[in-house]
């Protein structure tokens, strides 16, 4: 079963981007919203190696899902890193008080998409 990579974000470009990086090593799942993220995860139908997950969605946001990761003690399973265009001090804080690997801050390349990766398929 090919290795899947989730990425939960509103913006299609940057779901697109990130599935551009990735394709050649991975399968890229995209969600709209932190509830489909979890609706896959629940599903279990791809094999699930790590989670791009954006902080700030509408409806059901990052702060969301990784309050859902902790209280089912998901991280461990599925490594999460943030991608974020808020590089406000606060938002970072407390994003890192989870247990999550790095963030992904906006604008991007396919280098840093990689490099992230990486990391997280590195820490299962």
């Amino acid at each position: 079963m090919n290795k899947s990579i989730i990425v939960a974000d509103d913006s299609m470009i940057v779901k697109n981007i990130i599935e551009n990086a990735l394709q050649d090593e991975y399968t890229v799942l995209k969600a709209k919203d932190g509830k489909e993220l979890i609706n896959y995860i629940t599903q279990k139908k791809s094999n699930i190696v790590g989670v791009l997950l954006d902080l700030n969605m509408p409806d059901y946001d990052g702060f969301m899902v990784l309050n859902y990761f902790k209280n089912n003690n998901l991280f461990k399973k599925y490594p999460v890193s943030i991608i974020s265009g808020d590089d406000a001090k606060e938002t970072i804080d407390k994003a890192f008080t989870y247990d999550i690997v790095d963030m992904l801050n906006k604008p991007f390349t396919k280098e840093n998409i990689k490099s992230i990766v990486n990391r997280m398929i590195n820490m299962k």
